[in-house]
């Protein structure tokens, strides 16, 4: 393949060359998992315009266990997924070369997961993590969830969605749906009740989409979103400084997983799902007032390069660290360019500040130890939901729009919810001993603050609703220890779970009743 055809496939969207997570074909035969039994979303990640997250309540636990066989063959796979991949690429090479743009025809593709609810109500052991056994709700006050009304101090309820506390439907699963066009989703979603007519209720559907050109891929901040995800050792073909982990830390049982599993848990995952609503008002409003201004600049450079110092990249996805005074979209459209940095420079903020949301997740070298990084790590596989913006062609005034949030890793308190509660919502992370450099910068090395786009204040949740406050630091190159206070939530959380996404070896056992056992105490 010529340098400029590469070039020409890096340019378009869901070819293996311009995707985050490049498929390794074949896999190294040593990572010692059967990619006809991992689901697709997990491994190598759907390829979509649509998806539907269908979270259902079992109501006939063996009538299920026969429609869940029946349904297995529909079930994506990652052998699945990097055949349409595969096949994906090469429709648009033949476009390339005759200058044409056929569409390849891609299926629809399905996977599904259980909650902890379900593994009780099926008899299925533990798969032993304590933050999915709990579920997401034990969680949410420490991630900083605000609170419903109803809360007291002694009885904290978050102020999510009812269709995620509902005690009469308790969520049991989700089967997620990716489609290319609104008439393969509606047939997918007819096939799903179809299917589990007899056994499951439908308690709610969330359903995403993918925004239009010219801000595809971008959430509603305008951000480009799955830029950086991890290169698993052995599956994937890392781009040019694309960080890397041992399969295990995705997925359950592999090299690299910390945690004792039973037999049949091996090539399943964990999914956090989080429907977060996104102010994007309020965050531009936040923009507008504190900007950021060089001279020279162009107007709303100075907003715009606000949001890059909150996020740690430009809006077109080119990060600070490369290009930390004006944005850069050749860099950003390059994928062996726009993940090739370190933040090794340390306390120098000239480039992207340690509370960029980017290095507050993952600080690469800048972490120490270095070995400690790549154990935190995981595969995002969100979509927007809700109208598009006004000046996109959507509805004008306030609506209910955001990000369905889904992260895949093999233990949630080294995968997400860590991420959230140890990192985003630390304002002492990075920690002091990280930040060595020049100069006696004594607030930013013992307080740089919170992750200014998901980051929640460690106060208690329920005497701040009104107020709270997360102090940032090291945004201002010339006086690292100025402190932003942003007064207000950006993203609002409206609910979620953690769901065990089993292989399908599992889920065949599951069907036919076999006994799943969870590792027996010591």
């Amino acid at each position: 393949m010529s340098s400029q055809t590469r070039l020409q496939l890096a340019q378009q969207s869901e070819t293996p060359e311009n995707r985050s997570i490049v498929p390794l074909i074949p896999p190294n035969p040593n990572v010692g998992v059967d990619l006809t039994k991992v689901q697709g979303d997990v491994y190598p990640t759907f390829p979509k315009k649509y998806e539907a997250f269908n979270f259902f309540t079992i109501t006939d636990a063996d009538a299920f266990r026969t429609d869940l066989g029946n349904f297995q063959p529909s079930i994506t796979t990652s052998a699945d997924t990097i055949n349409i991949l595969t096949q994906i690429q090469k429709v648009r090479l033949v476009n390339i070369e005759n200058n044409t743009k056929e569409l390849a025809q891609v299926p629809n593709q399905f996977n599904i997961g259980f909650t902890q609810r379900a593994l009780t109500l099926l008899n299925i052991g533990d798969i032993g993590d304590p933050n999915f056994k709990s579920g997401m709700l034990s969680d949410a006050n420490a991630m900083g969830d605000l609170p419903a009304a109803s809360s007291t101090n002694a009885n904290y309820v978050p102020g999510w969605d009812q269709g995620w506390l509902d005690p009469e439907n308790p969520i049991h699963g989700v089967i997620s749906l990716a489609s290319q066009d609104p008439d393969s989703l509606a047939q997918g979603q007819a096939l799903i009740t179809s299917s589990f007519q007899n056994s499951i209720n439908v308690n709610f559907v969330l359903n995403g989409k993918v925004r239009d050109d010219p801000m595809k891929g971008h959430e509603y901040f305008g951000f480009l979103d799955g830029v950086s995800q991890p290169a698993m050792n052995g599956l994937v073909d890392p781009h040019k400084g694309q960080l890397t982990c041992d399969p295990g830390v995705i997925i359950h049982g592999l090299a690299g997983d910390q945690v004792e599993r039973p037999s049949w848990a091996l090539g399943g995952s964990t999914l956090a799902f989080r429907q977060l609503q996104q102010d994007v008002d309020g965050f531009n409003q936040f923009c507008e007032s504190q900007p950021f201004s060089l001279s020279g600049d162009q107007p709303g450079e100075g907003a715009a390069r606000r949001g890059a110092k909150m996020f740690g990249r430009w809006a077109s996805g080119c990060p600070l660290d490369l290009s930390p005074a004006h944005d850069n979209t050749t860099t950003a459209a390059d994928p062996e360019q726009n993940n090739n940095f370190t933040f090794s420079q340390g306390m120098d903020m000239t480039r992207c500040p340690v509370t960029g949301h980017i290095r507050k997740m993952a600080p690469r070298v800048s972490r120490e130890p270095s070995t400690e990084l790549p154990t935190h790590m995981v595969v995002r596989t969100s979509i927007p939901y809700g109208p598009e913006l006004s000046e996109f062609g959507g509805p004008p005034g306030p609506q209910d729009r955001g990000l369905l949030f889904t992260s895949y890793q093999s233990t949630l308190n080294n995968g997400f919810t860590f991420l959230q509660v140890d990192w985003a919502n630390n304002e002492q992370f990075p920690f002091g001993k990280d930040l060595d450099g020049p100069g006696t910068h004594k607030l930013i090395r013992d307080q740089p603050g919170y992750d200014p786009i998901i980051g929640a204040t460690s106060e208690s949740v329920l005497n701040t609703v009104n107020g709270r406050t997360r102090p940032v630091r090291g945004e201002d190159p010339n006086n690292l220890d100025a402190k932003i206070t942003i007064g207000q939530d950006f993203i609002l959380a409206r609910g979620g779970e953690y769901f065990w996404v089993p292989s399908l070896d599992a889920v065949a056992m599951i069907a036919s009743n076999q006994p799943m056992p969870g590792i027996a105490s010591a």
